[in-house]
Formats: C-alpha cells, structure tokens, sequence
C-alpha cells in the first residue's frame, strides 16, 4: 500500500494507507496494534456486501484450532445517517462494556461516512478516548471523511450538532471498496470534488470535469452516455485529488476553524435539504452541489459573483447534477428554510433572524475572505427564491419574481463547453 501521511497542522500527525485489492495488508495493519481486543462497528449493507473482508481477523491458527489474533467483536449498526443518533451511541456505549472493552482495545471504523462519523465519536469518549482505526468503504468516506478529525451525531432535527474532533490511529484505504458502490454513494463521492474543484479551480476543476465528461462515459460504456462508471485508475486519481483538496488546508487549520472552513461551501441548504427530505432519500454529496447552486445565487443577487462567473460555476455543477435530479415530491421551500435557520454553523457570524451563512466565491477559484470562519451571512430569503426557482413550493403562497433564475437544463455540448471555459481560462 502507498504511505499517505495525514497532518493536522501541530494536532495530529496519522499514518494513511492508500491500495488497491490489499486486504491482507490491511488485516496486518490492524493486527500490528496489539490490542487486547478489536471491536468492529459496521452496517448491514457493508456486512452483505464485504463482511469476509475482516472475518480472518477472528480466524484460527491452522492445525490448533486457536486464534491467531486478539478477540473480535462486531457491531452493525443502521445504514446512512439513520447511524448518526444518540440512541445508537448509546447502544455501542453499552456493547463496548458488556464485551469488555479496556483501553487497550482497539475500534475499527467499517464503513461509509456517516459511520466513521458516529463511530470516531464513540471511540473519542470510551474511556475517554480509544484506540482506533479506519476502513473506509466508500468514496466520499476515502476522501472527505478520513482527511478530517470531526466526529459526529444528528439530535433534535439537526445534523452535526453533537461531536468532537478526534484521531484515528490510522487510515487504510482499499479503493476495491468502490467498485461495489450504488450509483447514489458513487456520485456523493464525486458531490464532494465538484465543492472541490469549484473552490479551488485549476487541477481540481480540470479533474472533475475530465471525470465527467462525455467522451469518458461515452468511451467507458460503448457509446451509452446514460451510463456511468469509474475505472480503478480514475478513482485513485480522484481520490489523490481529494485527499490533496483537504491536507492542504487542513496541514495549517486542524479543527477546520479558519481557512479550511471552506470546505462548508454549500452545506447550509444541503444539510437542510437532506434533513427535510429524510435521511437516506438525498445522498449528501449531490445535497452539497444542489447547496452549491443556492450559493451561487445568493452571491450573484449580493453583487459578488457575474452572471457570466456563475454560468461557469453552475455548468460544473449540473455536470453531476444533470444525472441526479432531485427527488419527487420535494419538501416544500418553508420546511427547508426552517431547518437552514437550525444549521450548526450559526452564530459564527452573528447572523440575525432573517439570515444564514455560507462560503461565497466570486468565481471558479476565488474564495471571498472574511473574518468570520470565511462565511458571509446573507438574507435567508434569497435562499428561498433559489428553492422556488427549483420548483419548491412556497407554503405561504407568495409570489417572489425571481429575476436570475437557475438554468436547471443545458445541451450537454453547452455545459461542456462553459466548464473547458472556466477551467481553460479561454
């Protein structure tokens, strides 16, 4: 496996291991720690699709019939967000005990996001703070999960609201994980590089775009554009990129409280839109796109952004967009403005009632600065025409004429050549 160190500025230092079809070295980086006991936390779906990926850590020594390695408990817990509650950190609270854990025992984290999130928690207060490893299974979990020290649970409505900032002891990373993912977690994955490539541009924009493009999904599926798939090497690639996205920042900015808040860009109206839905409906990668696009629109009705910058921005995000159209029926515009008012990055910047926050850029690449944990707080009702622009229906049936609508459908040919634009400079 590749050696990909993780830095969290002075925080954290945290070996990572990147491979492709490396199960026996992955059970041997685990297996390396020593502990007096492993205590694997995973999902059904993960359980159904790859629960032999692990199993040999419980196996027996040939011709004895004895253990090779430390006592292995297991614990699968909800798939999605459904994971991330307070009951279910209370549920491996109470297994961890009855199993005997000690603090030389040893938490393996087997799974999606969402599952590395509630799972990181409970191993940062298990005798106030356990041995733990990660083995993601996901893209968006490779990429944006691994390379942040957040932990988290969802309570009272909210997401994130409850966590801490803990770190593994390592990170082992099989990109064959991937090529099991449903269309859905796939293009979270690739949701998460399209917030990316629009905030920092150039290798990151060119990346995702190639990604893509047309002319890949066409030449990888025999002509069918409707399809869409990732090789092994364009995933590694993608991944590198996203890996890189996030060290970058997070090198000079561990708890992500200054420059590497950033990476919020387009979480307000996703965590909203997400919730309002219900969890599992909206995969949370394509919910920080579609945040993305409200973003957007708030930063071209504030002046900070041109109607030709966002264009640009907007075709990189219908790009993955175009292939996940938000799902019927949609909560209704007030619903989701009452939860983006509930959002936990508020107070932040002492927004007043009628406002939220976000990340604003002024285009592909040009991130606006503040001194409030980079977001800019703007009138919640401009996030309210963007939802009824989308065919969001306004509860308090007002009429809002919305003057800069969002172009919700483009020629293929179109988007592509705005995005070549944005990212060629031409």
């Amino acid at each position: 496996m590749d050696s990909i160190p993780f830095k969290f500025a002075d925080k954290a230092t945290v070996p990572g291991y990147l491979g492709l079809d490396v199960q026996a070295e992955v059970l041997a980086h685990i297996l390396e720690v020593q502990p007096d006991k492993i205590l694997i936390v995973s999902d059904h779906t993960v359980e159904a699709l790859h629960g032999d990926y692990l199993a040999p850590l419980a196996g027996k020594t040939a011709g004895c019939g004895e253990p090779y390695g430390p006592p292995v408990e297991k614990f699968l817990l909800p798939v999605g967000d459904a994971c991330k509650s307070w009951d279910n950190l209370t549920k491996l609270m109470k297994w961890a005990f009855s199993v005997g854990a000690s603090k030389r025992s040893l938490v393996v984290a087997f799974g999606g996001g969402a599952l590395m999130n509630v799972t990181g928690l409970f191993a940062s207060i298990l005798y106030r703070g356990t041995k733990l490893v990660y083995v993601p299974t996901t893209l968006l979990a490779m990429h944006d999960v691994t390379t942040s020290l957040k932990t988290s649970i969802c309570f009272d409505g909210r997401k994130n609201n409850i966590g801490s900032f803990y770190a593994p002891l390592k990170i082992l990373m099989d990109v064959a994980f991937c090529r099991t993912l449903p269309r859905g977690e796939l293009f979270s994955g690739i949701g998460e590089l399209a917030k990316n490539a629009a905030l920092l541009g150039g290798k990151h924009s060119q990346g995702f775009v190639e990604a893509l493009s047309s002319d890949r999904v066409n030449n990888c599926n025999a002509g069918s554009g409707d399809e869409f798939t990732l090789d092994d090497e364009s995933l590694k690639k993608l991944l590198a990129l996203g890996v890189e996205a996030k060290m970058s920042l997070l090198l000079h900015d561990a708890y992500e409280k200054t420059t590497a808040m950033i990476f919020e860009y387009g979480h307000t109206m996703s965590h909203a839109l997400e919730k309002s839905y219900g969890d599992g409906i909206l995969p949370h990668g394509i919910g920080v796109v579609y945040g993305m696009l409200s973003s957007s629109y708030a930063a071209e009705k504030l002046g900070f952004m041109s109607a030709k910058d966002r264009q640009e921005h907007d075709a990189l995000c219908w790009l993955l967009l175009n292939r996940w159209p938000l799902p019927e029926p949609k909560p209704s515009a007030d619903k989701v403005i009452s939860l983006a008012l509930r959002d936990s990055k508020r107070g932040l910047c002492a927004e007043a009632d009628d406002e939220i926050s976000d990340v604003m850029l002024r285009k592909i690449g040009d991130i606006i600065p503040t001194t409030t944990n980079m977001l800019s707080k703007f009138p919640v009702m401009l996030a309210k025409e963007w939802l009824i622009s989308m065919d969001f229906t306004d509860e308090a049936k007002q009429t809002i004429e919305v003057q800069c609508p969002t172009q919700k459908v483009l020629p293929s040919q179109i988007f592509q050549d705005a995005v070549t634009d944005a990212v060629t400079g031409a």
